[in-house]
C-alpha cells in the first residue's frame, strides 16, 4: 500500500524474494525493526493526519471552555489581550437547600446530580446561543451578547434561557435511587450590562468576566426566590424591548448588598410588560 513507510516496504519486498537465500534471516528482520523508532516507522502522511486529529482534539476542547477566538489565540501561543463589551446580559442560578442535599447525599450522587442538572443546561445553552461562562459547586454563570452578536435580543435569549433551566431543574432528581427525595429547584437572577473579558492565569487557565454588572447579575440571584426568576430593571426594560411576550411582575424597591435599594422584577410571572417600553438613558431601542 501506498502509505506503508519505505523501511518497512523495503524490508516485506525483501522478504518475499522468490530465492529463499535471498530472503533475510529472522534475526536481521528483528534487528532491522528494533533500529526503526515508532515515527520513524509510521508512514508520513498518517503521522501528518495524526497531529492534525490532535490539533483538532486540542481545538475542540479549548472551544468547550473559551470562545472560539480566543480558544484559537491560545491554541497558537499568543497572548489574549481583555475585550470590552458594552451590553451582555448574565445569569446566575444555584441550587435551593443544596447544603442540606450535600449533607445527605454521598459525594458521588452529588456530583451525578450536578453532571445531570449541568448537562442539560450545556444543551439548552447550544440551543438557544447562550454561552456557558462557567460552574463553581452548585453555582452555574452563563452570558449573551459576548461571543456572538446577539444586540437585539441578548435579555430575550436569557430570559428563555432561565425559563427552560429552571424546568430542566424541575425534571431533575436530585437521587436516582430514591425519587422520594423530590427534584431540584432553582434561584435566578440576571442583569444587564457592560464588562470586559480575559482570561487569567497561566495554569488551568480561565475565562473570566469583570465589572459591577457580574456582581449586580449575582445579586439578583442571591435575592432571587426559590423556584423564580429575578431580574433588574435595566435587564427588565430590555427584555420588555426584545420579548413583550414574556410577563413581568414588579417586585418594588428591595435593599441589595453593595448596591443599596434597586427596582427589581419577578420574570414570567403577572401581566404585560409593556409599560416599560421607554428604554433607560444610554440604552438603544431594538425593535421586537
Amino acid at each position: 500500500p501506498d502509505d506503508v513507510p519505505p523501511a518497512i516496504s523495503l524490508l516485506m519486498v525483501e522478504c518475499w524474494a522468490g530465492d529463499p537465500a535471498r530472503r533475510p534471516p529472522f534475526a536481521e528482520i528483528d534487528r532491522r525493526l528494533q533500529a526503526l523508532d515508532y515515527e520513524g516507522a509510521r508512514a508520513p502522511n498518517h503521522a501528518e493526519k495524526a497531529k492534525r486529529r490532535r490539533e483538532a482534539d486540542t481545538q475542540r476542547i479549548l472551544s468547550n471552555v473559551f470562545p472560539p477566538h480566543i480558544a484559537k489565540a491560545l491554541s497558537q501561543g499568543r497572548r489574549v489581550e481583555p475585550e470590552h463589551h458594552d451590553l451582555v446580559t448574565i445569569f446566575f442560578s444555584d441550587i435551593v437547600g443544596f447544603t442540606d442535599i450535600v449533607s445527605t447525599l454521598s459525594p458521588k450522587k452529588t456530583s451525578d446530580m450536578l453532571d445531570r442538572l449541568y448537562s442539560a443546561f450545556d444543551g439548552l445553552c447550544r440551543k438557544l446561543h447562550v454561552f456557558k461562562v462557567e460552574t463553581v459547586g452548585d453555582a452555574y454563570m452563563a452570558v449573551t451578547n459576548l461571543v456572538e452578536e446577539q444586540a437585539a435580543d441578548h435579555t430575550g435569549r436569557i430570559a428563555e434561557f432561565a425559563m427552560a433551566a429552571s424546568a430542566a431543574a424541575e425534571a431533575t432528581l436530585i437521587d436516582l435511587d430514591d425519587p422520594s427525595v423530590g427534584t431540584v429547584r432553582l434561584r435566578i437572577g440576571f442583569h444587564s450590562g457592560p464588562v470586559v473579558a480575559n482570561v487569567i492565569g497561566s495554569m488551568n487557565q480561565r475565562f473570566c468576566l469583570f465589572g459591577d454588572t457580574v456582581n449586580t447579575a449575582s445579586r439578583m440571584e442571591t435575592t432571587s426566590a426559590p423556584g423564580r426568576i429575578h431580574c433588574s430593571m435595566r435587564a427588565a426594560t430590555l427584555l420588555a424591548q426584545q420579548s413583550p411576550g414574556i410577563p413581568l411582575l414588579a417586585r418594588g424597591s428591595i435593599v441589595v448588598k453593595g448596591k443599596g435599594e434597586m427596582e427589581t422584577f419577578w420574570v414570567n410571572e403577572g401581566g404585560s410588560s409593556a409599560f416599560l417600553l421607554s428604554p433607560p438613558p444610554g440604552v438603544p431601542h431594538h425593535s421586537a
